[in-house]
């Protein structure tokens, strides 16, 4: 089987948002719900919206649900949290995964220093970058404003380092896919709340009623699949073999046949 993440971002436990905690929460249901546990849950930054420690807590306790290791990155509204501060490298699986701290809102010289030599400690290495910030422009104007200043230096850096297969940010409240030649951008929708995609430099801000989502990533060895998941009511499932019996009954006999990345028992990728 793959190695799976599940990135959770924007959460903004204790924020604005109605019930942000237990839009959370609903995630991690769905996410504990699923037949096959992803191997790691990936949170993305701007965990808590006012960088206390009482929404720390509750975010620590509400994670304690989960069956599967998870790791954390700052955003911008995480600054007080300890835990979250500073940048890191660790193993996941078949994976090398950089963690960048962009809670300053920048990416200096001195971050492209550590990640230069981050990275080229581990030239072989498949490796993914998660950070706060899209490092890129968004074309959504209002966030942008808010952007990361020195995505361009982050930029070059990745690009002297091919295997960098994947770059996974938040920030935005919304799924959003980019790339920088080989390398994907892929940016988390929020649990909290969603942003609205215009992309006129003249339209007003705004927030949209879709549900809470995350990301799925499974990564098979030659590359990262990708898919949003929506929680909550409108995401509730119907089985098909309740209108299409005979299909599903056809599917399960010829599955068994198929060379796959997602057949069962044939990875040999290990835990975090």
């Amino acid at each position: 089987m793959p190695y799976v993440i599940a990135q959770i971002s924007d959460t903004h436990i204790g924020g604005p948002a109605a019930e942000s905690g237990e839009r959370f929460s609903m995630a991690l249901a769905e996410i504990g719900a699923m037949t096959s546990a992803p191997n790691l849950v990936l949170l993305t930054g701007d965990l808590t919206h006012n960088g206390l420690r009482v929404e720390w807590d509750e975010l620590v306790a509400r994670l304690d649900e989960l069956s599967v290791p998870w790791l954390a990155i700052a955003g911008n509204h995480d600054r007080g949290i300890d835990e979250l501060a500073g940048h890191r490298a660790v193993d996941a699986g078949p994976l090398r995964l950089v963690l960048i701290d962009s809670s300053a809102e920048t990416f200096s010289s001195d971050d492209a220093l550590w990640l230069e030599d981050t990275l080229g400690g581990h030239p072989t290495a498949p490796t993914v970058i998660a950070i706060h910030h899209p490092p890129f422009e968004t074309g959504i104007w209002w966030m942008d404003c808010v952007g990361l200043d020195g995505m361009a230096l982050l930029e070059e850096v990745v690009r002297r380092h091919p295997q960098v297969i994947k770059v996974l940010s938040g920030h935005v409240h919304r799924a959003i896919q980019a790339n920088w030649g080989s390398c994907s951008l892929w940016v988390c929708p929020s649990t909290a709340v969603a942003i609205a995609a215009d992309l006129d430099p003249g339209h007003d801000p705004s927030e949209t009623a879709e549900p809470p989502a995350f990301s799925l990533h499974a990564y098979t060895g030659a590359m990262i699949v990708s898919h949003i998941i929506p929680v909550g009511p409108t995401a509730a499932r119907v089985p098909i073999a309740a209108s299409a019996p005979s299909f599903v009954e056809w599917a399960r006999a010829v599955q068994p046949d198929r060379t796959h990345a997602f057949k069962r028992g044939t990875s040999s990728f290990g835990g975090t």
